[in-house]
């Protein structure tokens, strides 16, 4: 017959060390998934800036805030830094004019961004394209 050695709690040593071993798993896999949402909420949030950018360069172009080019790309650019976390610097903003199907005026702001991952993923894309246009329409 084998001694185990057990402590005053009536458990055996090797059952500690299994306790152990389980909790550094559990806690690994828990950070791992808070970790990995967080990300997913960052996507999130510059994807929704992203569209927001493009909705504000165009609406300041038809409510007359923006006269130029320029004054829409400045709108969507702050609207886009609003979000933390995102450099708005590093997307590409376009502005053009268009003519609807019934002769009407439209406004077209497109918004580029290239969103990078905290981390590098296993198994997952390290950057996502983000890509918004709002088309509004011009009235004289």
């Amino acid at each position: 017959m084998t001694k185990h050695r057990t402590y005053a709690t009536g458990r055996r040593a090797s059952e500690s060390g299994q306790a152990l071993v389980e909790t550094a798993l559990s806690l690994s896999l828990l950070v791992f998934t808070i970790l990995g949402g967080a990300d997913m909420a960052r996507a999130f949030a510059a994807q929704l800036g992203v569209q927001n950018a493009a909705r504000a360069g165009a609406e300041a172009w038809v409510t007359r805030a923006a006269t130029t080019d320029a004054q829409a790309i400045a709108y969507a650019t702050d609207e886009l830094g609003r979000i933390a976390g995102v450099d708005a610097a590093a997307a590409t903003i376009t502005v053009t004019h268009t003519t609807g199907a019934g002769g009407e005026s439209l406004v077209n702001v497109r918004v580029q961004y290239t969103y990078r991952t905290l981390a590098p993923w296993p198994f997952v894309p390290n950057t996502l394209s983000l890509d918004k246009t709002a088309t509004f329409r011009n009235y004289p």
